[in-house]
């Protein structure tokens, strides 16, 4: 170790000679230097346990620490993968349904003629056998509606002697008359 009575009876040497000037600042050197000095060989013992103790909490914790984040990027690897998996089975599961609808569609056109050669015809002989009826319908109308214009006109004619239906009456007895 260093010898105390060398180091001050050269610094008293150092200030008599003016090679150190005392002042505060100095002094203050001197005091943190001793501190510093005193403190490291009477501390450094516990300071060094200490500090030894703090590493080894340290070194475990960063170990726990990194354990756990190792776990967490295999949990988030496998999840990735799993994503990717469903990610594949979603386009092939829009493969599928593309391949179905396009096959769907090739094969609707035939469904529905189908489905209509069998209504078809029946809607069509319905029809065309209402549009009979219905002419028969409207003739048998007309017919009867004809018969009752002669009737009505001579009732007109003779009953209220309208001269609209008289003028009538005459012009087309007149030309009966010329037909004859």
């Amino acid at each position: 170790m260093v010898n105390f009575s060398f180091i001050i009876i050269l610094s008293f040497i150092l200030v008599y000679q003016n090679v150190i000037i005392l002042n505060e600042e100095t002094l203050i050197l001197i005091c943190f230097i001793t501190f510093c000095y005193l403190a490291y060989n009477r501390l450094h013992k516990s300071i060094q346990d200490n500090l030894q103790e703090q590493s080894v909490f340290l070194k475990s914790s960063i170990k726990v620490s990194l354990n756990l984040l190792l776990q967490e990027l295999t949990s988030n690897i496998k999840t990735q993968d799993k994503l990717r998996s469903l990610a594949i089975d979603f386009k092939n599961l829009g493969d599928h349904f593309l391949r179905l609808n396009f096959l769907l569609l090739g094969t609707l056109p035939l469904r529905f003629i189908k489905n209509h050669e069998k209504v078809y015809p029946k809607k069509l002989f319905f029809a065309n056998h209402l549009e009979q009826q219905t002419t028969k319908l409207l003739a048998l109308i007309l017919s009867h509606k004809l018969t009752k214009i002669p009737t009505l006109q001579k009732f007109y004619t003779k009953s209220f002697k309208i001269s609209f239906f008289l003028c009538i009456d005459k012009i087309s007895m007149r030309e009966y008359l010329e037909t004859i």
